[in-house]
């Protein structure tokens, strides 16, 4: 079961990694707002669909709500906080410093995830597990938001390195503390008697950011404005924004979603942390980027820091 869920983890990793940049190009291209709505809307289309192939009879049950409460509460929060709001945060973060430097950020989702699992599903990790996430996020950042590596940063035009920390500093708090949510779904429904399938539960939370998101664009009078924008877009640009729906939110998410049914959300964040480790390593070899001996450090910490994490049970009972 442990192996699954950090397998699980490693591949919700990958995917992300691979997302940003078609994310990104798509957010230049056609504004953040409407590749968001973009992604939401079809997202949550793919994946009803790929949840209702899959196992159509549990999917078709969560509607029963009396039986599912549990999950649309729990998922529904979650999928606002995670992909209405941090997801939201999170591409904005992306135009301001790119992928390669953006997705540093995530390292700090792990601390959200811990804090709000300790208080809501008395979740634990021991003190070789902080430290391997402690030397994680700690590479992590050093790889890329180092004084010099800032100074590598491009300006895009879309705002300050500043305004883009503190977008990718919220974004991350939100992704950590929706996967805890999520988890906490998870358990209720399985005391229930209940249990819920990944996909099925990578859907409640989409909906739920999908109808959040709609409501809050037709407050402000800008729905119809977004999806004018994005019917306008031609094909090659939605075909970026597609190929970033479908590394995200299709396969990530659902990835994500299944491995903390096998390992704390901590522990599962930490692996998600090491997106900017893959990010780079794509920024090097498709788009030509060079990697400083500084970014190599922080490359080596970061997965020092995931192998403690994975291993500090048994690091644990080696130094008792």
């Amino acid at each position: 079961m442990l192996i699954t869920g950090i397998s699980m983890a490693f591949m919700a990793t990958l995917c992300w990694a691979i997302s940003a940049f078609p994310f990104t190009k798509a957010g230049r291209l056609m504004s953040v707002a409407s590749m968001n709505l973009f992604r939401l809307l079809v997202g949550t289309l793919m994946i009803m669909l790929v949840a209702w192939i899959s196992d159509g009879a549990g999917f078709t049950a969560i509607f029963s709500i009396k039986k599912y409460e549990e999950a649309w509460l729990w998922l529904g929060i979650s999928g606002i906080l995670a992909l209405g709001i941090g997801d939201y945060l999170n591409f904005r973060m992306y135009l301001i410093l790119s992928p390669r430097y953006g997705t540093v950020l995530m390292a700090l989702a792990p601390a959200a995830s811990l804090l709000v699992g300790i208080l809501l599903i008395n979740e634990t990790i021991n003190l070789t597990g902080i430290i391997g996430m402690m030397i994680t996020i700690a590479g992590v950042m050093g790889m890329s938001l180092g004084r010099t590596e800032r100074s590598n940063i491009p300006d895009h035009g879309q705002g300050s390195v500043f305004k883009g920390i503190l977008f990718g500093t919220i974004s991350a708090m939100c992704t950590g503390a929706g996967l805890a949510f999520s988890k906490k779904g998870f358990l209720m429904q399985a005391e229930a008697g209940n249990a819920i399938h990944p996909l099925t539960a990578s859907f409640i939370r989409f909906i739920s950011a999908t109808v959040v998101v709609v409501i809050a664009m037709m407050l402000n009078k800008k729905f119809f404005h977004h999806i004018k924008n994005i019917l306008s877009q031609r094909w090659p640009v939605l075909r970026i924004a597609w190929a970033g729906t479908i590394f995200g939110p299709l396969l990530a998410v659902s990835f994500a979603l299944g491995s903390i049914q096998y390992i704390n959300v901590a522990a599962a964040q930490t692996i998600f942390a090491l997106v900017p480790v893959i990010t780079l390593l794509i920024a090097h070899f498709i788009y030509k980027e060079k990697i400083t001996r500084h970014a190599l450090a922080g490359v080596a910490a970061a997965i020092a820091g995931v192998l403690i994490l994975i291993w500090r049970i048994k690091i644990q009972a080696m130094m008792s």
